[in-house]
């Protein structure tokens, strides 16, 4: 008796010990560090912070990156506008065809005697063909032989026309934008070579040149919806979508560029007083401030045959206006939410597989202790069948665990306790509580034995009973009783 009540004690002691080591374990019954939450919180709140500067940064990119793209497409089609007005337009075929097919021009280059009134009727025919205002013959030597009876001579123009005079004698036509002498008036000249006969190879007698208002410049820029320039080789704004700009030089401004700009006669008398406007920006500028605000400066070459270089179309884009402080801080609202529920679900995930592993670590170190007991322990479900057994009751039954499973304990049953017990047994179970007594047990061998057994229902936070744990202590073997009679 002494015996069995130290073992008792013992097996108590070690149920203790299971007890309270579960409750050790990381993910138990341990609370969190004082400070853990907050700190976590002030870590979500950095991140998504930066993910949403981020996010604005990217926002700011990608508006940027497709506004060049649209930028790209309006100059192409700007400069497409302007080369259908100038270098590959009607008007300066006409002029070409002039030159090489029309006998009175080709006399007039000449020089030869031809009646003033058969002149300007030839003239008003041209004008009638072709939408230009006016017509201008000069011989190879570039005296004007001939010009609209409504156009004043002016020297200040032979001095423009000298350079495209001498490109033309070479058998080149070009186009020009210059301003009149005196009245400033904005205009277009098409200059091509008048040649001895019909063949594009034959020799150049002199020049004819036709007139037209340069308003069709103006109208190509103002339909592209940017702050958009037409810049002269010189880089004086010739065509302007802002008029405060027009006539305007590119930075730096020097006093020779100014005096260049009054040199080519291009401008009239507009430079004669030495100085000049400076543009907001260089001929090399990228980016720029205009009224505070950033633009972006990107350019065209326009080749009009001009031999002083080639044209400029240049234009302005606002793009500080394409992230307003507003869209950033809409930007940064919604995507700091976004950071913060993402970086919560991410936290929240983290800290159920850290309590998943703390379950599964206590797991393993209650299986362990119980297949360590000293006690035999089965555990079946809520029909009462096996589910599992440690290698104590194994030992005890002399069953595997594969042939127990799916068995009810009744399979070691020996039919040698009272019914009495099992009607205790099961009445005890059904209302929830532990039944602890004395069973006489068959193993696999057939030999009889006494168990002490505890046996205990579990439940769920419902109150359905989910298993039953039974705890067996093999006390010594039991003598057959025979049958009456």
């Amino acid at each position: 008796m002494r015996d069995q009540s130290e073992r008792t004690k013992a097996m108590a002691a070690w149920r203790q010990g299971v007890t309270a080591m579960a409750g050790w374990l990381p993910g138990g019954a341990a609370p969190r560090r004082a400070g853990a939450p907050l700190r976590d919180l002030l870590v979500l709140a950095l991140i998504a912070a930066l993910g949403s500067l981020l996010a604005v940064q990217a926002v700011t990119l990608w508006r940027l990156n497709d506004r060049a793209q649209e930028r790209q497409r309006i100059l192409d089609e700007t400069r497409q506008a302007l080369l259908a007005q100038t270098l590959q337009s009607a008007t300066l075929s006409g002029a070409v065809a002039v030159g090489l097919g029309d006998p009175a021009i080709k006399d007039l280059a000449r020089g030869l005697d031809v009646p003033p009134e058969v002149v300007q009727l030839h003239f008003a025919q041209l004008r009638m063909r072709l939408p230009v205002l006016s017509v201008h013959v000069l011989n190879r030597d570039g005296h004007s032989m001939a010009q609209d009876a409504s156009e004043r001579f002016a020297p200040g123009r032979l001095q423009a026309f000298l350079p495209y005079f001498r490109q033309a004698m070479q058998g080149r036509p070009s186009v020009f934008a210059a301003l009149e002498t005196g009245n400033l008036t904005r205009n277009l000249f098409f200059v091509a070579p008048v040649r001895t006969s019909a063949q594009a190879d034959s020799a150049v007698l002199g020049v004819v040149v036709l007139k037209t208002d340069a308003a069709a410049l103006d109208a190509a820029l103002n339909r592209n919806g940017l702050t958009t320039l037409l810049l002269d080789p010189h880089g004086v704004a010739f065509s302007s979508t802002r008029a405060d700009w027009r006539y305007a030089m590119t930075a730096p401004l020097t006093q020779q560029r100014i005096d260049a700009a009054r040199q080519s006669g291009l401008f009239g008398g507009y430079f004669n007083n030495g100085v000049a406007s400076a543009l907001p920006f260089a001929d090399d500028s990228s980016e720029v401030r205009v009224n505070g605000m950033r633009h972006v400066v990107d350019r065209r070459a326009l080749d009009w045959h001009d031999p002083e270089g080639d044209w400029q179309l240049v234009a302005l884009d606002n793009v500080g206006a394409l992230m307003t402080w507003r869209d950033r801080w809409w930007v940064a609202s919604v995507s700091f939410g976004l950071l913060m529920l993402a970086a919560a679900m991410a936290l929240l995930l983290r800290r159920l597989n850290e309590q998943l592993r703390t379950v599964q670590q206590r797991h393993e170190v209650l299986r362990e202790a119980l297949h360590a007991s000293p006690l035999a322990a089965v555990l079946t479900d809520a029909d009462g069948r096996i589910v599992w057994a440690n290698a104590r009751y194994e030992r005890s039954s002399g069953y595997p665990l594969a042939t127990l499973l799916g068995q009810k304990p009744s399979l070691v049953a020996s039919g040698q306790t009272p019914q009495a017990t099992y009607r205790d047994l099961w009445s005890t179970l059904m209302a929830g509580q532990r039944w602890e007594g004395s069973l006489v047990n068959r193993d696999s061998s057939g030999r009889l034995h006494e168990e002490w057994v505890q046996i205990t229902p579990l439940f769920d936070e419902s109150g359905r009973r989910i298993a039953i744990v039974g705890w067996h202590e093999r006390r010594g073997s039991v003598v057959p009783r025979l049958p009456a009679g």
